[in-house]
């Protein structure tokens, strides 16, 4: 078979490890991992391979990492990694970003689900506590850093983080949880994944949360209309087979129901109430000489409603054709094809027309082992757009102008080289595209009235240019057997062309008509370094410890005046220096870990209501502080106590609610 030819042309753990592409779980993760002795992705390139091999900056967190943690979300667990940055808006709401650039309604980090996107289309962003996951079913969460466009097309700008759940095929996992707090903080969770027979599995989930919103914070009247207390309910299922001794098949269907404050893009809190439903299938075929073959097509339904803007509800449609192959020991190319689609109703019209767009993509990866210890991986990708406006309000542009055609180009470049077998040596080159929003290419259209007889128009913008993202970067890791361990050091240098501003409080004058609307706003240029260490000893210690810097510097076209107009600000808004530590202990069934962060001050931008001027909010730089213990007993049962902002009884991250301390206990039971 091809998969079992690529498993014998490894050759140690720079082994070519493939099994499927990227968007179709069909990998054998444990059985790799445990051969291998490390991590295997698919994150960086979309073909197996061993972690140490990729030609990108990552961090796998792994199944065991989310259960030390002790943390309840996934933002906080992403927080710890090295570049990554939270913003965390109230109790459930936060905007997590890679290397800078976070803002509310963060449009630069691609999330996945087992290769589903999970970024919601409509203003191009992640509502975290919406996806259908429980913690208790992930098997590994891959955190690439930097632009991989070439990879995953439009918006894969800043990174990836792919959430890779147990696969029923292989593997046998389940948990029921129930988690308790205060602040009102109560949630119960189940998962289960587990083979049916030899060629038969089924995975499942559902899990209900709430708890109290946070209190304390510099909130204005009108943020205060939208004060609700956060609540989420999801559940989701998949069946997978081994149709023949070459093809797989699945199913996967999910859905959840979320309601929360959240920051608007528009630096405004509103409650939202998100429902989102999905349906995906994947089948992976062993066609021998001619590769291994994938398809996955998936639909998201998204319908939103915000408190203080209205309601609209968005389709997301893809599907894609994968051909990985490989020529001879030292050769594999990865050719695809993708649809999409994406369709929105104009919320805010009378017309209740919608606005959508057609991309279609080709792509191609060639990965060349040109010695045993050099690789030169290549990737290039066209994706053409062409929007499909339908019966939407326009005024006062012409409809015409809604009918545009792009044509856009990604590339990614790297190259690995092991001197020794301790040693990695990488450096990469990225180009990708951010594509702008349906709201930003016209799902927005209002009129206010500011005078007697004289209307403002806010409509969205069919001009707007992506966004065009470069980034070099060079990067050197290094094992430490000694302290049986690793350290690293990543130093990057990128620029943003075509920035995107959102709507402010400035008018522009179209057809003689004064508008609101989306604009291009300038470029930025940003260069950092991460610089990691962690190991553990065989009494049971483990530590870590992470140091980030990152320098934001902006040349925008928008902003010039006094006070800001447009929710757009990076020189500042990111903290230059994050430091992140750990230190963690296992005695027997009982394990426990400490963590201790610091951030240094930052500038973000805040709105007293909905497109009006906004305020350079300084946050002083903090300490924070968590640590959890829990003890596992041999029935499977396990009690975890967890404390997170432990230093002081609430802190002010943002210009908003102020993080609140927060202590739970969570229990849970293996099955």
């Amino acid at each position: 078979m091809y998969a079992k030819n690529m498993l014998l042309a490894a050759t140690g753990a720079a082994a070519l490890l493939v099994a499927t592409g990227t968007q179709a779980q069909t990998i054998d993760y444990g059985m790799l991992q445990d051969a291998f002795g490390q991590a295997v992705t698919t994150g960086a390139t979309g073909k197996p391979q061993v972690q140490s091999d990729a030609p990108a900056a990552m961090h796998i967190i792994t199944a065991e990492d989310i259960k030390a943690s002790g943390l309840d979300n996934l933002p906080d667990i992403l927080g710890r990694v090295a570049g990554v940055d939270v913003l965390r808006w109230g109790a459930a709401s936060a905007d997590v970003a890679v290397r800078g650039y976070n803002q509310a309604g963060n449009p630069r980090l691609l999330v996945l689900v087992n290769g589903r996107q999970v970024y919601a289309d409509h203003y191009a962003l992640v509502t975290w506590s919406a996806i259908p996951v429980q913690l208790s079913e992930i098997r590994q969460i891959e955190v690439v850093k930097g632009p991989v466009g070439a990879i995953y097309g439009f918006n894969a700008v800043a990174g990836v983080v792919n959430i890779i759940t147990y696969n029923p095929l292989y593997d046998t996992a389940g948990a029921a949880t129930a988690r308790f707090g205060n602040h009102g903080q109560r949630e119960i969770g189940l998962s289960k994944a587990m083979k049916l027979n030899d060629k038969l599995g089924a995975r499942f989930s559902a899990g209900y949360k709430e708890a109290d919103e946070f209190e304390q914070g510099r909130l204005s009247s009108f943020d205060r209309l939208s004060m609700r207390d956060p609540e989420s309910l999801s559940a989701s299922g998949a069946v997978m087979a081994q149709l023949t001794d070459t093809i797989q098949g699945g199913i996967e269907v999910t859905h959840s129901d979320v309601k929360q404050l959240e920051m608007m893009p528009s630096a405004v809190y509103t409650f939202q109430h998100f429902k989102t439903t999905s349906a995906k299938v994947d089948l992976t075929a062993d066609a021998g000489a001619i590769g291994l073959v994938n398809f996955t097509a998936y639909r998201n339904w998204l319908d939103f409603d915000y408190s203080s803007i209205g309601s609209s509800n968005v389709t997301t449609t893809v599907a894609q054709l994968s051909d990985l192959i490989q020529f001879g020991t030292d050769h594999t190319v990865k050719l695809t094809g993708e649809f999409r689609h994406n369709e929105m109703d104009q919320f805010l019209s009378e017309a209740r027309g919608s606005i959508g767009y057609d991309v279609w993509a080709v792509s191609g990866m060639w990965d060349w082992k040109v010695t045993p210890t050099l690789s030169f991986t290549n990737a290039a990708r066209l994706d053409f757009f062409e929007m499909k406006p339908d019966g939407i309000g326009t005024f006062p542009r012409p409809a015409s102008s809604y009918d545009v055609s792009r044509t856009k180009a990604s590339f990614n470049s790297g190259l690995v080289y092991k001197p020794t077998d301790v040693d990695t040596v990488r450096a990469t080159y990225g180009l990708a595209n951010q594509l702008a929003s349906l709201v930003e290419l016209g799902g927005l259209y209002g009129t206010q009235t500011v005078a007697p007889g004289v209307r403002l128009y806010i409509l969205g913008n069919p001009d707007l240019k992506p966004s065009e993202i470069t980034s070099f970067e060079l990067g050197y890791t290094r094992a430490l057997p000694a302290i049986n361990g690793n350290a690293g050091i990543n130093l990057f240098r990128q620029k943003t062309d075509n920035v995107k501003a959102f709507l402010g409080a400035d008018t522009l004058i179209i057809n003689r008509v004064p508008v609101l609307t989306v604009v291009n706003g300038g470029e930025s240029k940003s260069w950092g370094a991460e610089v990691e260490v962690e190991g553990k000893t065989d009494a049971g210690v483990s530590y870590g410890v992470s140091y980030t810097f990152t320098d934001i510097n902006d040349n925008l076209t928008v902003n010039r005046g006094a006070a800001p107009t447009r929710p757009v600000l990076f020189e500042g808004a990111t903290p230059r220096h994050k430091v992140e530590g750990k230190v963690g202990y296992t005695l027997g069934a009982l394990t426990a870990q400490a963590n201790l962060s610091y951030q240094s001050s930052r500038t973000l931008l805040k709105a007293p209501a909905a497109l009006q001027p906004l305020t350079a909010v300084k946050i002083d730089g903090y300490w924070s502080a968590g640590a959890t213990i829990g003890y596992q007993f041999e029935s499977g049962t396990e009690i975890r106590l967890t404390g997170t902002d432990m230093l002081r009884p609430d802190t002010l991250t943002v210009p908003g609610l102020r993080t609140e301390r927060r202590l739970y206990a969570t229990v849970s039971q293996k099955f």
